[in-house]
C-alpha cells in the first residue's frame, strides 16, 4: 500500500507562505543512502555550483515523478557532484530535496525539512 501526504506540504520557513505539494501528490519512501547538505542555507544561482563538503543522512522523504508534480519548488544546477537540489522558490532555503540522476530520476523532498497544514 502506497502511503501519500495527506495534508498540505509546505515550505518550513517561517513566514514564508510557499506551498510545495498538495494532498495527495507525493508518495512516501525511504531512502536511507541520501545525504544531503547542511538545511537552511541558500544556493546562489549560476551555471555550475560547488558540491557542499557537510552533509546529513536523511532517510525519509516524499517522492514525485516530475518537476511539475509540485506547486513550488526551485532546482539546483547540476553541482560539481553530479546532484540537483530543491529549493522553496519563494525564498530560496534549502536544500528540502534532490533531484537523483541516473536511470531513474527522482525528486525527493526530506520529510524532516519541511512543514505541514491542513
Amino acid at each position: 500500500m502506497e502511503t501519500t501526504n495527506t495534508l498540505t506540504v509546505k515550505c518550513p520557513r517561517l513566514g514564508c507562505p510557499s506551498t510545495l505539494l498538495r494532498p495527495h501528490a507525493a508518495q512516501l519512501v525511504s531512502r536511507p543512502l541520501i545525504m544531503l547538505p547542511e538545511f537552511g542555507q541558500t544556493f546562489e544561482r549560476g551555471p555550475s555550483m560547488e558540491a557542499p563538503e557537510t552533509k546529513n543522512k536523511e532517510e525519509w522523504f516524499w517522492r514525485v515523478a516530475q518537476v511539475m508534480d509540485f506547486e513550488n519548488i526551485g532546482v539546483s544546477h547540476t553541482a560539481t557532484d553530479g546532484s540537483k537540489y530543491l529549493s522553496c522558490a519563494d525564498c530560496d532555503i534549502a536544500p528540502l530535496g534532490i533531484q537523483t540522476s541516473g536511470d531513474s530520476v527522482e525528486l525527493l523532498i526530506a520529510n524532516s525539512r519541511i512543514s505541514y497544514s491542513k
